[in-house]
């Protein structure tokens, strides 16, 4: 009986050189020929049938790994398996199995179990925009204080210079929104990315980018805790 399974994963990876290497290890455990292609940042597509050829690869700032394609054929190519990792916001990692029912289950059974291991603790936030996580907060507290707050004076027309002064400001305060949403979108996406590929050079990356992550997350529960010791004074 011939089976089909197929599904895409959306949740944030860092992928080591261990974690390459047990992906690669089932593979080979299902009798089949394996094969790697890499994409770099460079758009340079490299292809490799061995594991050791697979994580000697540099994985320099300048040519960066932008996606893992790892294949495995069995010898009559009645069964195959396509695993796939991807610096891609959309769908990060995607699994592909096709042949006969043993096989597909196996494959369906014991990849999903590889692949829960490589999410980080971090997964959800680099899947949120900062818009949810930093404006909207904002614009709830400012309605809710606004709400709060109740003025006894009388409202009075503004003049034509009042009101362009209102518009300026207006004006401006969107386009420091739309900077700073631009700015902490690169942020984030650099300290909590999608997609990390722990492999030669993106060690050091990811050792600097764990630190940065540490102080941002410490930093964070140290202003909460401050504030709240505070207001407890005030």
């Amino acid at each position: 009986m011939k089976s089909t399974y197929n599904t895409k994963i959306n949740h944030a990876f860092v992928l080591h050189e261990a974690d390459l290497r047990r992906v690669w290890a089932k593979l080979e455990s299902y009798d089949c020929h394996i094969t790697a292609t890499v994409l770099f940042s460079d758009e340079v597509e490299r292809t490799v049938d061995n594991i050791e050829d697979l994580v000697s690869f540099e994985n320099s700032e300048k040519r960066k790994i932008v996606r893992i394609n790892i294949t495995a054929d069995s010898s009559e190519r009645d069964n195959r398996v396509r695993i796939e990792f991807e610096d891609y916001s959309f769908r990060t990692i995607s699994v592909w199995a096709s042949g006969n029912d043993e096989l597909v289950t196996k494959v369906s059974d014991e990849m999903p179990e590889i692949i829960s291991g490589i999410r980080p603790w971090y997964s959800f936030i680099s899947r949120v925009d900062v818009f949810w996580l930093l404006y909207a907060p904002l614009i709830l507290a400012y309605l809710f204080a606004d709400m709060m707050y109740s003025s006894k004076s009388q409202k009075t027309a503004l003049t034509f210079m009042q009101s362009a002064k209102v518009i300026g400001f207006l004006l401006l305060g969107i386009l420091a929104l739309f900077l700073s949403h631009k700015l902490l979108t690169h942020l984030k996406n650099y300290l909590f990315p999608v997609a990390n590929f722990a492999i030669g050079q993106g060690v050091r990356r990811y050792q600097t980018q764990d630190q940065f992550r540490f102080a941002v997350v410490i930093g964070f529960f140290v202003s909460i805790a401050a504030s709240l010791f505070l207001g407890l004074f005030e």
